[in-house]
């Protein structure tokens, strides 16, 4: 399989801005096997939905326009094989390898669905905070395309190294904080983030959904350094990455050692999703703000 090349401007835009684009990064046969996943999980949810059941990752929400699924959480229990696939490919072993660094594992795999306005939007925060030691990355597989004016990722550069003052901040400017970037993507790109840096996502102006998927990558000794998880997560994560480098074939040349005694794929995600500790959580503002154009601009306002 053909190598990713992660330049050294992407590696100082992250480090210096917070965030990075890799275009066209992921190959069409598995964006198209992605975006088929995605389809039949949001059915089954819905479905579910109709039935008063409850399925296990998804949060389906009552819209003004009806029942719509907002995320499905651990997918690496709906599909294995696809998860495995996507992890192993060249752009998130680059990734993995150039940004995140020695002993990065995965922590956390889950697809977001934002669909047209009237919908929740993604409110300004900061993601997990965290000893800045480490990297701590949130990684962003695009199934669909976001436009510069449909409710695409906001970014405020060089935001990740404190948190901020998000409530004075989004009284002040809304959507509009000094330094602001809209960053659109297209369906197979990749958007890389640290999780601290301030961001969130406006409405979504256009019919249909967009499906983004995000992975959550960060080296071992950064978990330690947070203390928030256990040994045995921990070593759960580890072997989620043997599985990778098992499926990749590269685990003789990896730089770290990872666990190679391992079971079926199966097994082994059973076990990992067996084991669930609470996430760091991110940081919002404690109190509803609301402005002429934020959280809804006043054109979408009813």
């Amino acid at each position: 399989m053909p190598g990713y090349a992660v330049s050294a401007d992407h590696k100082e835009q992250l480090l210096e801005e917070g965030y990075i684009l890799l275009a066209e990064a992921l190959p069409a046969d598995l964006l198209n096997r992605w975006r088929e996943l995605a389809e039949r999980l949001e059915l089954k949810a819905l479905e579910a939905h109709a039935r008063n059941e409850h399925l296990h990752g998804a949060c389906v929400i009552e819209d003004p326009v009806g029942p719509r699924l907002m995320r499905y959480d651990d997918v690496l229990g709906q599909d294995t094989n696809a998860v495995l696939d996507l992890l192993a490919c060249p752009a998130m072993m680059a990734v993995a390898r150039e940004l995140c660094g020695a002993e990065t594992v995965p922590l956390q795999m889950d697809i977001l669905y934002k669909h047209q306005h009237p919908h929740p939007v993604i409110l300004w925060h900061q993601g997990a905070p965290h000893p800045r030691g480490h990297p701590y990355l949130n990684v962003g597989i695009y199934l669909d395309d976001a436009g510069p004016d449909d409710g695409c990722l906001h970014y405020v550069p060089g935001t990740q190294h404190e948190l901020q003052d998000i409530c004075g901040l989004a009284e002040a400017h809304g959507w509009d904080i000094p330094g602001v970037v809209k960053q659109p993507a297209k369906a197979g790109d990749i958007l890389v983030q640290d999780m601290m840096i301030l961001h969130g996502s406006p409405p979504k102006r256009s019919p249909g959904v967009r499906r983004t998927i995000y992975v959550e990558l960060r080296p071992v000794p950064g978990i330690r350094e947070s203390g928030a998880q256990s040994e045995q997560w921990i070593e759960q994560r580890k072997r989620w990455m043997g599985m990778v480098l098992r499926r990749a074939g590269t685990a003789a040349s990896w730089p770290d050692a990872f666990p190679e005694d391992l079971a079926t794929d199966e097994e082994e995600a059973g076990a990992i999703l067996s084991m669930w500790e609470p996430p760091i959580p991110a940081v919002y503002c404690s109190f509803p703000v609301e402005t002429d154009n934020y959280p809804v601009p006043s054109d979408l306002a009813d």
